[in-house]
């Protein structure tokens, strides 16, 4: 055996080591919730080949038949990673209602995760149930909700015969933000009948308070015929269903609820994390604090910027926010991610505050507050090279004559005294030139105020700020543009740094710029990414000129007087 085919066997046994000491057996279902006559989808999956067994799955037959069980299989290698799994897709019906525990399966010595369902009683009949060869139904979780809250609409087709070509008309809301989430697909049980549901879920959220009429939709398809030619199936005749339009109750927000603080949410979470030992920061040196909020049932667009603490103990230096949104058949969980880099001013202990989120809780019908804590941060000097005293250095060295050797003679090493010698006379001759160079700068006139060096300063931060605005705008991307305002508006105003356009707006008093943001968070709350009637490249100007005028306006202020709200700690 050669060199080469040695190295392949070697390559080829630790890839079947790795795939079979990582393999693990894991089990998901399609859904939780369910009626005693329906199915749910049970898929078990091995993180590896198997090949001939299976799990055992009779563990299963105390509370489901399984009506079918069928197996998947895929290797593949992709950039010298490799995956492997293999799949049991099962269609179960549960025998009885209830809360029903899937219970853990074994195979190849490995453990899969219990699962628990709810199994509810069939205690509603849908008009022409068990009647009608196909008909539709539809469902909303909620008949009453506050502006801004999320409503999970369901259309349901039920089929007893065979369709080809489905489709489904497109679902338009006027007042109200539309966001498709899950499309599935189970068997039920029906007087008897067994009928094929084709389940497609909506998440609603309202825009305007009063009544939200939710339109109905459509459902097409072709029966399927019996007759083929050739390879090809004829299509039967062509079937329309309707589904049924519901009316919601949209309430206003509470009067004693700011806007900043509406966030109609059933589950916020926060969550903080450092890039580095709180307990062991250097001065001057920055450290990166990320900050994270997720909200079930809200838009990432609709998750309110979080709070910046300030202080003279350290400087904070804010990323762009990261918008994120994961979607299930519970609904949207939207996430904003912030990142700061924090930069310690001073030495010994350092408080942050504690941030807080308000928010209204859509289960228990309340405001509630969660709480990322105050931490304390510890700050160290840098670390510094200290030399012993020459004499001391002197003292350690060992005194020995010096020998000549004519015949031989061999350039000695240099002493650690030398060294030293010759490193404070470098020192000396460094510390010298200094020294001349400070006083010759001291005689020349100062070129620049420290006032004119913080208004060239201020004006370039709102420039760059803007500048990423402005790149945004011509991307399209309306949520990165909306949050660079937001920060030119914080540099702009850090005395009371505004957390929404509309307090920029206000503060600014400005009409044109409020109307123009009034439009941006229309656009926004419609969820359309892309503002065709808003003329973004005006806005950007506008505020270019209205920074120009602020800045030009501080040169003017008489010598020694400070603006505290463009230069807060300058006295």
């Amino acid at each position: 055996m050669n060199v080469q085919s040695l190295k392949l066997l070697i390559a080829l046994c630790l890839i079947t080591a790795s795939v079979f000491s990582w393999a693990e057996l894991t089990a998901k279902v399609d859904r939780n919730l369910l009626d005693t006559n329906e199915t749910v989808q049970l898929v078990v999956r091995y993180s590896g080949q198997a090949m001939t067994s299976e799990p055992d799955f009779g563990v299963l037959q105390k509370d489901f038949d399984i009506l079918s069980n069928n197996r998947q299989q895929q290797y593949s290698w992709i950039n010298g990673q490799s995956q492997s799994y293999t799949d049991w897709n099962m269609v179960l019906m549960p025998k009885r209602s209830g809360t029903i525990l899937i219970p853990s399966i074994s195979y190849k010595n490995e453990v899969s995760n219990a699962l628990e369902i709810t199994v509810r009683p069939v205690n509603r009949i849908t008009a022409g149930a068990g009647k009608q060869p196909v008909y539709t139904e539809t469902l909303v979780d909620r008949q009453a909700v506050y502006i801004q809250q999320q409503i999970i609409l369901t259309q349901r087709l039920y089929t007893s015969v065979q369709l080809q070509d489905l489709s489904l008309s497109e679902l338009e809301i006027d007042n109200a933000l539309v966001r498709r989430i899950g499309e599935n697909q189970f068997q039920k049980m029906i007087n008897g009948r067994n009928y094929l549901v084709i389940e497609v879920k909506y998440a609603l959220f309202p825009q305007v308070s009063g009544k939200l009429d939710i339109p109905p939709m459509r459902f097409g398809a072709f029966e399927s015929s019996s007759r083929q030619f050739g390879a090809f199936s004829s299509r039967g005749k062509q079937l329309f269903r309707n589904t049924q339009a519901k009316t919601i109750d949209v309430m206003a927000k509470p009067a004693h609820i700011a806007p900043a603080e509406w966030m109609p949410s059933s589950r916020v979470e926060l969550q903080e994390q450092w890039s580095s030992d709180i307990n062991n920061l250097t001065l001057g040196e920055p450290i990166t604090r990320t900050i994270s909020l997720s909200a079930q049932g809200l838009t990432g667009a609709q998750i309110q910027p979080l709070a910046n603490p300030e202080s003279t103990d350290y400087k904070t230096y804010p990323d762009q926010a990261k918008i994120e949104e994961q979607i299930s058949s519970a609904g949207i969980l939207g996430t904003r991610t912030e990142t700061v880099a924090l930069v310690p001013m001073r030495l010994g202990e350092i408080l942050m505050p504690p941030i807080e989120v308000r928010w209204w809780d859509t289960e228990n019908q309340r405001m509630r507050t969660s709480t990322v804590p105050a931490v304390t941060l510890q700050v160290g000097a840098a670390a510094t090279i200290t030399s012993a005293p020459l004499s001391q250095l002197q003292a350690d060295q060992p005194s020995t004559p010096l020998a000549l050797t004519p015949l031989s003679i061999q350039p000695e090493p240099l002493e650690q005294s030398a060294l030293v010698k010759w490193s404070l006379a470098f020192n000396a001759l460094l510390l010298t030139a200094l020294i001349a160079l400070f006083t010759i700068r001291r005689k020349q006139p100062s070129r620049r105020s420290p006032q004119q060096t913080a208004d060239d300063s201020l004006q370039l931060s709102l420039s760059q700020k803007l500048k990423l605005a402005e790149k945004q705008a011509g991307e399209n991307n309306l949520t990165g543009m909306r949050d660079s305002i937001l920060d030119w508006g914080k540099t702009l105003l850090t005395n009371n740094p505004p957390s929404t356009l509309k307090q920029l707006a206000d503060q600014m008093q400005d009409q044109d710029l409020k109307a123009a943001f009034e439009q941006l968070d229309r656009q926004l709350y419609k969820g359309d990414n892309c503002a065709d009637d808003l003329d973004l490249k005006r806005l950007i100007k506008q505020l270019r000129t209205k920074s120009s005028r602020i800045a030009t306006e501080a040169k003017k202020q008489p010598k020694g007087q400070v603006l505290n709200s463009l230069y807060p700690g300058k006295q």
